[in-house]
């Protein structure tokens, strides 16, 4: 089935202050490159959510914004008394050292001394939950737009495969043209003088099957019908229609270095106009 790379989701899960926002948004990409940001996560949870990421999105950029509702959060207020204590106990060796009495009010503040505990920490049941929940909204709009793409490739193909038609019908008459043209040439060269019929059929015949194209076309009827099976695959075919649309170049463009036909080479433009467009689209699906 054909998918596109690119999509949006969110995810939710957990209520109040425990609830965990993921949003997945995912570009091109040759590979799977995996950014995760927002809200610090252990590293074993991080490579949870990683794998969960590879195992249904394969392939692309994907930006993973991770957030948590701060709103009405609990929190407890605790005291540092070890810190108080090493404190004290300094000032104290200060004032027998040197006389001198020294406020601990003006050296530090009351943030040095008191700390706040959350008291809802983030799960990795939730933070895993609106991953995988986000990366489902976004494979539905890989598929959304997969059919569209499908559509496109096909009524492309159609157009590459009338092209091909047409320009395989045109072949005898350039091949008839060809063959006169060489037959006239030759005679200008040996200035109209008496020459072996046969011989000169022979080479005529020898140079025509140089430019003879049968090969070309057989190997890209057998390329269109390849591209037409993979946008039925269910397993991912991106590249492989990007590996069959290089085939598919090659042999157009030894088509056209072999016909000398106007009508042809028309023909051969608007084959690679397609070809052109149908690979631009293909460095967008999985």
């Amino acid at each position: 089935m054909i998918q596109s790379m690119t999509g949006y989701g969110q995810g939710f899960s957990g209520t109040g202050t425990k609830k965990i926002t993921a949003s997945i948004k995912a570009v091109n990409g040759r590979y799977l490159d995996v950014k995760i940001r927002g809200i610090d996560i252990e590293p074993a949870v991080e490579k949870k959510i990683r794998d969960i990421i590879t195992e249904k999105l394969i392939r692309g950029t994907i930006l993973v914004n991770l957030d948590k509702d701060n709103g009405n959060k609990t929190q407890d207020l605790t005291f540092n008394s070890e810190r108080y204590e090493l404190i004290e106990a300094v000032l104290l060796e200060i004032q027998k050292k040197y006389g001198r009495h020294l406020d601990m009010g003006d050296l530090i503040n009351a943030n040095d001394l008191f700390t706040y505990v959350d008291n809802d920490p983030i799960t990795s049941e939730n933070l895993i939950k609106a991953v995988s929940k986000a990366c489902s909204e976004v494979l539905d709009m890989r598929s959304i737009e997969g059919i569209r793409l499908k559509k496109d490739f096909e009524d492309r193909l159609l157009i590459l495969i009338n092209l091909l038609s047409d320009l395989e019908s045109d072949l005898p008459k350039e091949l008839e043209k060809r063959e006169e043209k060489y037959k006239n040439k030759i005679s200008d060269l040996l200035n109209n003088s008496t020459i072996d019929e046969v011989r000169i059929a022979q080479e005529i015949a020898i140079l025509a099957e140089k430019s003879d194209v049968t090969e070309e076309v057989v190997r890209l009827k057998s390329h269109f019908d390849q591209f037409k099976s993979m946008l039925n695959k269910k397993e991912p075919s991106g590249k492989g229609l990007n590996f069959l649309l290089q085939e598919i170049s090659r042999e157009i463009n030894t088509i056209g270095s072999k016909c000398t036909s106007e009508k042809i080479i028309n023909k051969i433009i608007n084959m690679k106009d397609e070809t052109e467009k149908v690979r631009e689209q293909v460095q967008n699906i999985l």
